[in-house]
């Protein structure tokens, strides 16, 4: 193979790679844009109060995404101001979130903190109001120290412990950092775990996750294994706060018991749970598995009498806590995310991807060529992956994808892209198209029994030549500046999910078969932009020549680029 056409292709497919960077480090922008336009509002007299230089509130902040620079009279920048929400309201304190602004001078330490609004209880926020001891512990700091802040000690307000500490963890993940961190300084006891274990002479805390504690009896033989609610539950509210309690496995696995710890809930409430024989045998005899399995917001307790909000907060907090180490590793035991992912498929999710290997192998097969590749899985690929999983590729899944990740569940979704970006550029076959696109399978059972024969009409060719170009570009454009446009609209690939489909889907997916049945594949060929995109990634004989589809794409990356880094 020529080196003029392996750069040429590879030159292409950066310019994809790029166009994908762009949309989602551009929606990454939008996003802190958006955080950042309540901060003009606010009057320059509050921001005076801490930098007395301040004249206005100038654009968007380099140093901190979504915040606002504060510029004096003569233009220059002598601060910076941020808030904390929305990217900090999973921080919950006794009741809710708070939005805290954060005032930073030309060197970008913290110069002030107030409370902008909260939904936590009234009185803890005004002790912290009264009190201005917190808030004033965080001047000088820095972004860094702000980032973990959460990980370190705090000087809280006696009485609004609980609210400070969930303002410690929205600044740090407003910044960046984690709210990992345990709320409660004392971890379980021997005494603890002598409540579930009686025979328990030792206790240690698991190396790969301190939520995790081994349990031993004399001459260290394994009773069993605790697991620690916190951090897992620490936003689990009660009545009044979260609780931190303590679940016991034995040596067979099987849950032998719950000790409930301490707290920031109503105490007297508290210790009802904590007295209450029957919530302390709470889902005895469960594997881990199985408790972990349990809808947290459906975990079938009751609650005990007199503390049911407590009793309930506490029992969901186990179910959270099992399903997070689960996340980390069943039982104790460290699991990579592709066992994970392979834990969680389901007989669905097996049968499409066994029918994506299957079309795989179909195409590079003899197999394409025969009843079975021509009709069998045509059928299946209808029946399976369109009408069953509506498992298909669209602008909108792909530049959703670009802009804000790959979902976690999405497996199907995932290997079919995956198939569809990487076999065409290094095997000269568009097998999404030909083998795996349910809406190609239905185009080509018209082929087959329909049989259209009609050629499109030369005046119309120039036209339907450019219209998936144009569409891809559109979508593009739409990805990259936001324009209130619903992807979905393009194509008719939402009609596979007729609960689901808009209007516009659904008169794309029966324009798109009438016009399929008179004119052979005419959708895939003349109308289909994400057809388009991945036939443009196909390595081939001619990858070396540069064509006016090369230039829509460039035209598309200077868009991208003039969008991110254009002055607002």
């Amino acid at each position: 193979m020529k080196p003029r056409l392996l750069l040429a292709h590879a030159a292409r497919l950066a310019v994809v790679a790029a166009i994908v960077w762009l949309v989602h480090v551009e929606h990454v922008s939008f996003l802190g844009r958006q955080q950042g336009a309540d901060l003009t509002s606010l009057p320059i007299d509050r921001i005076r109060s801490y930098l007395p230089d301040a004249a206005a509130i100038g654009g968007d902040s380099n140093a901190v995404a979504g915040g606002r620079d504060v510029l004096a009279d003569s233009g220059e920048r002598v601060g910076t101001i941020f808030k904390t929400s929305p990217a900090g309201d999973a921080a919950i304190g006794f009741s809710g979130p708070t939005d805290l602004l954060v005032v930073c001078d030309a060197d970008l330490h913290v110069a002030g903190v107030e409370i902008l609004s909260s939904r936590d209880t009234r009185d803890h926020v005004a002790a912290i109001e009264r009190d201005p001891r917190f808030l004033a512990s965080l001047r000088g700091k820095s972004l860094d120290d702000l980032a973990s802040l959460a990980a370190g000690r705090i000087d809280a307000v006696g009485g609004s412990t609980l609210t400070c500490l969930a303002m410690a963890e929205g600044l740090s993940l407003r910044l960046g950092g984690s709210a990992s961190t345990s709320r409660f300084d004392a971890s379980p006891t021997l005494a603890d775990l002598r409540k579930i274990f009686p025979n328990a002479v030792a206790i240690e805390p698991d190396a790969g996750d301190p939520a995790v504690i081994r349990v031993l009896a004399a001459d260290r033989i394994p009773l069993g294994w605790a697991l620690r609610t916190s951090p897992a539950a620490d936003r689990t509210i009660g009545y009044q706060g979260p609780t931190d309690a303590v679940i016991g496995f034995d040596a067979q696995g099987k849950v032998a018991g719950v000790a409930v710890l301490a707290t920031y809930d109503n105490e007297p409430y508290v210790g009802y749970v904590r007295d209450d024989r029957a919530f302390r045998r709470v889902y005895r005899g469960m594997t881990f598995e199985e408790l972990a399995g349990i809808d947290p917001g459906n975990t079938g307790v009751e609650g005990v009498s007199g503390a049911t909000m407590t009793s309930q907060a506490v029992a969901r907090g186990i179910v959270l806590a099992a399903q997070a180490r689960r996340e980390a590793g069943t039982a104790g035991k460290n699991h990579s995310s592709l066992g994970t992912i392979v834990r969680d498929l389901d007989g669905p999710r097996l049968g499409a991807l066994g029918a994506i290997a299957v079309g795989i192998i179909t195409a590079f097969t003899r197999l394409r060529g025969v009843w079975f590749g021509r009709i069998a899985l045509p059928l299946a690929v209808l029946a399976y992956l369109g009408f069953g999983a509506g498992a298909l590729l669209s602008q909108a899944q792909l530049w959703g994808w670009a802009q804000a990740g790959v979902p976690r569940g999405a497996v199907v979704l995932a290997a079919l892209a995956a198939a569809a970006a990487v076999l065409p550029a290094t095997t000269r076959k568009n097998v999404y198209c030909s083998h795996l696109c349910a809406h190609g399978a239905a185009q080509q059972l018209l082929v087959r029994f329909a049989k259209p024969r009609r050629s499109i009409p030369a005046a119309a060719r120039p036209w339907l030549t450019a219209l998936p170009w144009a569409l891809l570009a559109l979508a593009i454009v739409t990805a990259v500046l936001h324009l209130p446009l619903n992807l979905v609209d393009l194509e008719p690939f939402d009609a596979y999910l007729p609960t689901v489909a808009g209007i516009a889907a659904l008169v794309i997916f029966g324009g798109s078969l009438v016009a399929s049945a008179v004119w052979p594949m005419a959708y895939c060929r003349h109308a289909c932009p994400t057809g388009a995109l991945l036939d443009h990634l196909r390595l081939n004989s001619r990858s070396d020549r540069f064509t006016w589809r090369d230039g829509v794409m460039l035209a598309c990356l200077a868009a991208a680029v003039l969008a991110h880094w254009w002055p607002r």
